[in-house]
């Protein structure tokens, strides 16, 4: 790509970096900057959880004792562990043990179904799993069946690391070994394993909205350059930042974040649920965070609880969001009361480890999702014939870079089909609808399946939800289509709304209101035909709009 054709590049000007500047990466994997960090700020808290805090020297040696564990079970480099759990130390220390024996990691959300689990632990072939006790029974065993790769679940507690362990258990449960971890942490010599930066790490599962979900398999190398690729705008100190975060550990955006707090030895809150605004807003007051990251949605709560906007912001220089489009008016909100010029938004994917462009706070353009990282070229294409679109043209957002996954784990298909070589690059084609403005500022339109068709116009709920957002008494809302029955291949905009009003005093005069709001500040295809007032607009485990699950609801009323 000529240099004419990277506009982001005035950007990185004004802001005094270098885009063409990839930062080195040290030859050093997650273990090794654990190792680091023991010997160095062996006394610094690595992790908060519940008000108790483990340093980084414990967190080095309980890492040396799953690790041995693992070992004898049996497990080998390559070999894949599992993790099912919330966000609590023993995951962390499953990720730091994994990586000090050169094995994968695979997340298990602790939502899953049992069929949903069964396909994970047999695609990816899990050899070992950890999970909390009563996920056990009613998730765990259930989903067994068919699964032969399993050979032991290691059994936990919330709480295990800092209060009370569970009881000693070690059991057969058919061809599964069943034990507690506590009570059979290991305390051997580790044998001497060669790691290496470009070994997959992190095998993370994708894309269950089309077919099964895939693994996108993840190197150190994938992950740790991401984090120093996003650093260069964040700027983490080594050794004096705590960092909050309410991104799932088991979602991308949380491993990444942690992984950054990891590396940097900072120090980081582990909030169990996210949902728990309360229990969010105290870990903040008793320790300031200079790092913040959530999920729009996140934030939108955060700012409407007391406590929140009562915490003294004065340490906090960087407030990242990501996982889904940032509202202006929320951004906003967010600003008048972190301060200015401290608000981050990314863009990217589970694929991509995942950030591929930063909205930088030096620079913020809101409604945006800001310029491509260094080393990132980022084009937005003609999806069907794969060429360049002028600025302001939507198109599909494709993207190459060192942050670009190995591929979809025994998936060749997907894997072609997501990942092309032209140029002399490997592109990584997002599936996501975007524009890029003369400045080189993304702006995404629309995932694919949720760009709508009505009379032959583009319509992208992005747009509709982020002006229906402005009414002070919306709440939160989302976008979706369904087919329109009167016309082939369009669609019906149907509006889901969860409102705070209490003024309007009906439905009838709240659909009216919304239309009318939607009728002067949309242009006619836009405006929603079908309006459904709900409880509460439901969302995914990191609080992203579950556009998946109102679709279900919406063709199960259609019947």
């Amino acid at each position: 790509m000529a240099v004419e054709h990277r506009p982001w590049l005035a950007a990185y000007d004004a802001l005094g970096h270098d885009w063409h500047q990839l930062p080195t990466l040290p030859e050093k994997t997650l273990s090794d900057y654990i190792r680091d960090h023991a010997r160095h700020h062996g006394d610094r808290e690595a992790l908060v959880f519940l008000g108790q805090s483990i340093r980084y020297a414990e967190l080095d040696q309980l890492a040396d004792r799953l690790a041995s564990l693992l070992v004898a079970l049996g497990c080998q480099p390559g070999e894949v562990l599992g993790v099912q759990l919330p966000n609590t130390p023993q995951y962390v220390v499953a990720l730091v043990a994994a990586a000090r024996l050169g094995m994968v990691c695979t997340s298990l959300s602790p939502l899953m179904k049992p069929v949903e689990l069964g396909h994970q632990l047999q695609d990816a072939g899990v050899k070992v799993m950890l999970t909390l006790a009563p996920f056990w029974d009613t998730v765990v065993q259930p989903a067994l069946a068919g699964c032969d790769s399993l050979e032991a679940v290691l059994l936990s507690s919330p709480t295990e690391l800092t209060g009370t362990p569970l009881p000693d258990r070690d059991e057969q449960a058919g061809a599964v070994r069943l034990l507690s971890l506590w009570s059979h942490l290991g305390d051997g010599p580790l044998p001497p394993v060669s790691v290496s930066l470009d070994d997959v790490l992190y095998l993370q599962y994708t894309g269950g909205t089309t077919g099964l979900p895939k693994g996108a398999r993840l190197t150190s190398r994938n992950l740790l350059i991401n984090n120093m690729q996003a650093n260069l705008f964040y700027g983490l100190r080594d050794g004096e930042e705590t960092v909050a975060s309410a991104f799932p550990l088991f979602h991308i955006g949380g491993a990444a974040v942690l992984f950054n707090a990891l590396r940097t030895a900072s120090t980081f809150l582990l909030i169990p649920d996210p949902r728990d605004l309360d229990h969010f807003v105290a870990e903040m007051s008793q320790r300031p965070a200079t790092v913040l990251a959530a999920v729009p949605a996140l934030y939108q709560g955060l700012c409407s609880h007391a406590g929140f906007r009562e915490l003294d912001f004065a340490r906090l220089r960087v407030a990242v969001s990501g996982g889904a489009p940032f509202a202006v008016s929320e951004i906003q909100r967010l600003e008048a009361l972190i301060g200015p010029d401290k608000f981050y938004e990314v863009y990217g994917m589970t694929e991509t480890s995942p950030v591929l462009t930063i909205n930088p706070a030096g620079r913020l353009k809101p409604g945006w999702v800001g310029i491509p990282l260094p080393g990132t070229e980022v084009r937005i294409v003609d999806a069907e014939r794969g060429v360049p679109l002028p600025a302001g043209e939507a198109g599909e957002i494709i993207a190459s870079g060192p942050q670009v996954m190995r591929g979809y784990l025994a998936r060749p298909d997907a894997t072609a089909g997501a990942l092309r070589e032209h140029d002399g690059r490997t592109w990584m084609y997002t599936g996501d609808v975007g524009v890029m403005d003369e400045d080189g500022y993304i702006r995404v339109c629309d995932r694919s399946k949720d760009m709508l068709i009505v009379g032959g116009y583009k319509v992208f709920s992005v747009e509709v939800e982020n002006r229906v957002q402005a009414l002070p008494w919306v709440a939160l809302c989302a976008v979706v289509g369904c087919p329109d029955p009167r016309r082939p291949g369009n669609d019906v905009v149907q509006l889901y709304v969860q409102h705070n009003d209490t003024e309007l005093g009906s439905d009838a005069a709240r659909r009216q209101a919304l239309l009318d709001f939607c009728r002067d500040n949309l242009s006619p295809y836009k405006v929603p035909r079908e309006i459904v007032f709900v409880d509460a607009i439901p969302l995914t485990s990191v609080g992203k709009l579950d556009k998946k699950a109102l679709r279900a609801t919406a063709a199960a009323e259609a019947g």
